[in-house]
């Protein structure tokens, strides 16, 4: 999947979300999306709406996401210093911490992660554009950086169909929830938490294809073998 297209579709996620968040109150008046089969209930509008296995998937997307934020921002972490920027590469390294912790909530905090992330992959292109050979020690770091790479690529690519497909089936399922305001606030928060990292994710998979394409170019040029994160990679 192209870079171009994923960015498209987290956009249209993100607005999405972001709406069905601001109209709760009038969540009765419906949304105007296709019904769209939620797993383990039936027609939607019925108010047969399994409101259990919708957070437990937004549960495992989210896990995802962080999952995926880890090991992108341990990647450029371990190829900072190799290079030898330890001050950028300690920045980077801490915040995947968190993301593996899962104790980033807020849109706040994802933006300035997302930066954080961006800045990384600069320094990273200029590290490529120096063409400086490494020691021994840079390259078995840029070894190590590897199989992040290839981790936060491969679960990255998956994220805008696995975020777009969640969204439209939490907000129709508010639909069959209108005599049900519990579980309906409930589905609500989620959508908030959807939309606080999708509005983030067109910068971040831009991000994430970038910086790996510049890991590549400088870890093959230090004699490192990038065929793992090569396969995953793929045509974007």
């Amino acid at each position: 999947m192209k870079v171009k297209k994923m960015s498209t579709q987290l956009g249209w996620t993100a607005f999405m979300a972001m709406a069905a968040t601001l109209s709760m109150p009038a969540a009765h008046a419906g949304f105007g999306l296709p019904d769209i089969p939620i797993p383990g209930a039936s027609a939607s509008k019925a108010g047969n709406v399994d409101v259990g296995s919708l957070l437990s998937q937004q549960k495992d997307l989210m896990g995802r996401f962080n999952q995926s934020m880890s090991n992108m921002l341990t990647a450029q972490a371990l190829t900072l210093e190799a290079g030898g920027l330890k001050k950028d590469a300690d920045l980077a390294s801490a915040t995947a911490a968190n993301y593996k912790d899962g104790t980033v909530h807020t849109k706040d905090q994802l933006a300035r992660d997302t930066k954080i992330s961006a800045d990384a992959a600069k320094a990273i292109e200029g590290l490529m554009k120096k063409n400086t050979v490494l020691s021994a020690d840079g390259q078995k770091k840029l070894l190590s950086a590897v199989p992040h790479y290839a981790k936060g690529v491969y679960e990255g690519t998956k994220l805008p169909k696995g975020f777009q497909a969640w969204t439209d089936s939490a907000k129709n399922g508010l639909n069959g929830l209108t005599a049900d305001p519990l579980n309906a606030s409930k589905l609500t928060s989620g959508l908030g938490d959807v939309a606080t990292v999708a509005t983030n994710l067109p910068a971040l998979v831009s991000t994430w294809t970038t910086t790996s394409k510049a890991f590549m170019t400088y870890a093959q040029s230090n004699k490192v073998d990038t065929k793992d994160l090569s396969s995953k990679m793929g045509d974007l």
